[in-house]
């Protein structure tokens, strides 16, 4: 993802700060920035992440009649909204708006849930970060360690993120469930309840009940 310096600015909003990415800052020139579309991702520096689809109100227009020229969406009968509306594509813009929405509460839940993501701050290691051979490793150890009867037998999941300061792989489920498993290194199966394993319902869930607490306490 392409970045600039505007990127690194930091915007206070009360106890929350957050950093903007904008599309249109490291695409430019964009010809019409009251009739366009653009992606936009608030970095709240506490673990969430939020990848918004923005649009201005002149694009929906604009959208309506491109689909009543090509056929799609029933000829323009109907339009799949974005995740949010603004005036213009501009940093002033769009930095007020964030701002009051995040005044207002949490971006999650003011805006569509699939705008949340996981940046994974320490004590967390994004998988993405990883080298293969790492993650490879994890995973063999969590198939020799499940039991017979471990609620984590039969699911489809993928290694996400580790914690650098103990053994905890985190998960997400084939369900989009976030799965926390506390490894014992023992390298064969195990008994009673062991590993460890938190189940929570998405992301969300995992950020609130969890993760905010481990980054709170990691950097107390």
């Amino acid at each position: 993802m392409e970045s600039n310096q505007l990127s690194d600015k930091i915007i206070e909003v009360g106890k929350t700060s957050f950093k903007l990415w904008l599309e249109f800052e490291v695409s430019s020139p964009w010809d019409d920035l009251e009739n366009d579309f653009a992606n936009v991702i608030v970095d709240t520096l506490d673990g969430r992440s939020y990848g918004i689809n923005v649009w201005t109100f002149k694009y929906l227009e604009s959208a309506i009649k491109q689909d009543q020229e090509n056929g799609e969406n029933l000829k323009g009968l109907y339009q799949v909204p974005p995740d949010l509306f603004v005036k213009e594509l501009t940093r002033n813009c769009v930095e007020k708006t964030i701002t009051d929405l995040l005044k207002n509460g949490n971006l999650e839940e003011t805006l569509n849930s699939t705008t949340f993501e996981l940046k994974f701050i320490e004590p967390y290691w994004g998988a993405i970060e990883m080298e293969e051979k790492s993650i490879q490793k994890l995973m063999d150890e969590l198939e020799l360690e499940l039991p017979d009867d471990h609620l984590l037998l039969n699911e489809n999941s993928e290694l996400i993120a580790r914690k650098t300061n103990n053994d905890d792989i985190v998960l997400e489920l084939e369900d989009g469930r976030i799965a926390v498993v506390h490894l014992t290194w023992k390298s064969k199966k195990e008994t009673n309840e062991y590993p460890i394993t938190r189940i929570y319902r998405d992301k969300v869930d995992f950020w609130y009940k969890e993760m905010k607490k481990d980054i709170l306490e990691f950097n107390e």
